[in-house]
């Protein structure tokens, strides 16, 4: 962006000091709205398909009380806790505690992803992009952008809390506790919506804003999980996790509203914090200070080294990240075998896998954490190119082929470095709390045996931007992650469910060499067919 771009709007958005600083947030919510009506049409139908089908799958699934015991068991391991939520003790095969249980952490998730990702989209992404300056030209107040944003995730989260309690309620669930618990999951995702107002004013980049807001939500999914593990009912680690509050409301056991408050409280708080920090800094321009050019730096050489670049800070993120799971997941090896004692489902995994059963569940985990890494490196060409920063590079002596088939090289290569850590995380974890030294090697090599999956994942990345679809690549990672965890549970047929290839992939319980051939040789073709289709479209 030019300095005599930028100049006549930084003058213009100061220019008016008798005008409200709130002049325009209405006008700026119907235009979010319109931009997004397709995005939130499809979040919202789809969080709301959810909850009608999932109580008639886990009815089906689990028909009578001694299944849904055993249900109940695997979801009391440290692992079952760790990726649902608490357990009190109480109504645990009842089947809205089974639905709180299990249903809770992934919406509360994949609603506060969907609000961190508006606030960013219509506040510093549109500055970096420049699209704010058309904005700026007009009467609008200096808070009027980020007001906006925050009013429309506000009414999203507000109809994604009724359309869902009017799903369950549909099914007979008390009306009560339905609202509690959509109404926490929608409360918690609005606390990080406010997150993300706040680190759109810290860093001038959308892509580190976003990715500082989507690592404080994966703390405190991981703070919730460790402190649940210490305390099946919640311990004091716990309640440092927002995510613990909504799920400490206890629907449908022993519901109780007062944790609303505090999620209420502290999103008044950071919305303060994100108005306070917004009046101190200038237009396109961050709190935290940017690192300059640098003189001395190395150039850049080639394709491949300018894609690394680029996605260098992501890449560091993912992978400590990884490791991190990896660690806590590989410590909790000791704790499922002593589970095996009381759990009968587990003690028959382990007869007939041994440990590696477990150890394939979190890597097959992990992996699929990895999916979502190598999608965004590869829809970074996208972004960028709708941006208009990929004609930079594409005006030189860089062809599109090399420019996406780079991309997705460059993921691949990200992949390995991230499951390689993951690995070693995992091995760590249960090789100190099972004293055996030698897992740390196995399950470091079969976190790479996972790169072949996710060199499919980059290849369709690459063609979804190549379509000018992003949204396939997201589809192809949920698609994943539903295979995973909820095939069996949703009744999906096994045709359907072998599709995924992190699902295909066994390791350590199994190296299957022919699925990883037909893996990398699938990757491969879908890639050529990218790059193919890429470049002979036009550029934007």
């Amino acid at each position: 962006m030019s300095a005599t771009a930028t100049t006549p709007a930084r003058a213009r958005h100061h220019a008016a000091p008798s005008a409200s600083r709130w002049t325009g947030t209405a006008h700026l919510v119907r235009l979010a709205l319109r931009r997004d009506r397709v995005r939130l049409t499809v979040w919202i139908s789809v969080l709301t398909a959810m909850m009608l089908y999932t109580p008639n799958a886990l009815e089906l699934a689990y028909p009578d009380e001694a299944q849904r015991r055993t249900r109940v068991q695997l979801l009391q391991t440290p692992a079952g806790i760790m990726m649902g939520g608490p357990m009190f003790g109480r109504n645990e095969t009842d089947l809205g505690a089974m639905m709180a249980n299990e249903l809770m952490l992934t919406l509360i998730v994949a609603t506060s992803i969907l609000a961190i990702l508006t606030v960013i989209r219509h506040t510093r992404a549109e500055e970096e992009g420049g699209t704010a300056e058309l904005v700026l030209a007009s009467p609008v107040g200096r808070y009027a952008r980020t007001a906006a944003a925050l009013l429309v995730v506000g009414a999203v989260n507000a109809v994604i809390a009724v359309t869902m309690t009017a799903a369950m309620a549909a099914s007979g669930f008390a009306v009560a506790d339905t609202a509690a618990m959509c109404i926490g999951v929608t409360a918690v995702a609005t606390v990080f919506g406010a997150v993300a107002a706040v680190t759109a004013q810290l860093w001038r980049v959308a892509r580190t804003a976003s990715g500082a807001a989507m690592a404080l939500l994966a703390l405190a999914a991981l703070i919730r999980g460790v402190g649940d593990v210490i305390d099946h009912s919640g311990s004091a680690l716990s309640w440092f996790s927002p995510i613990a509050w909504a799920q400490q409301m206890r629907a449908f056991v022993d519901l109780r509203w007062w944790p609303l408050a505090l999620l209420l409280v502290v999103t008044v708080l950071l919305i303060a914090l994100a108005a306070v920090l917004e009046a101190r800094r200038q237009y396109d321009d961050g709190i935290l200070a940017t690192s300059g050019e640098r003189p001395g730096a190395k150039p850049i050489r080639g394709v491949i080294g300018l894609h690394l670049v680029l996605q260098r800070g992501s890449l560091i993120g993912w992978t400590v990240g990884l490791f991190l799971a990896g660690l806590a997941f590989g410590s909790m090896t000791k704790s499922l075998r002593d589970a095996a004692q009381t759990n009968e489902l587990i003690a028959r995994m382990l007869a007939a896998q041994g440990n590696d059963g477990i150890y394939t569940t979190m890597s097959q985990f992990l992996a699929a954490v990895a999916a979502a890494y190598v999608t965004t490196a590869v829809l970074r060409v996208y972004s960028d190119e709708q941006a208009g920063l990929g004609e930079s590079v594409l005006a030189g002596a860089v062809s599109r082929w090399s420019w996406l088939v780079g991309a997705v090289v460059t993921a691949v290569l990200g992949a390995a470095v991230s499951m390689f850590f993951a690995g070693l995380g995992n091995g760590l974890g249960a090789g100190l709390t099972m004293g055996e030294p030698q897992t740390v090697v196995r399950l470091t090599l079969a976190g790479l045996g996972y790169v072949p999956a996710l060199a499919v994942m980059a290849a369709v990345a690459a063609l979804a931007v190549a379509l000018r679809r992003p949204w396939i690549a997201w589809l192809a990672v949920t698609f994943v992650i539903t295979a995973l965890y909820l095939g069996a549970l949703l009744r999906l047929p096994q045709w359907l469910i072998d599709l995924s290839p992190v699902g295909q992939t066994t390791v350590p319980t199994d190296v299957p060499v022919g699925a990883l051939v037909v893996m990398v040789a699938v990757a491969a073709l879908i890639t050529l067919l990218a790059g193919l289709v890429y470049r002979r479209r036009d550029a934007a």
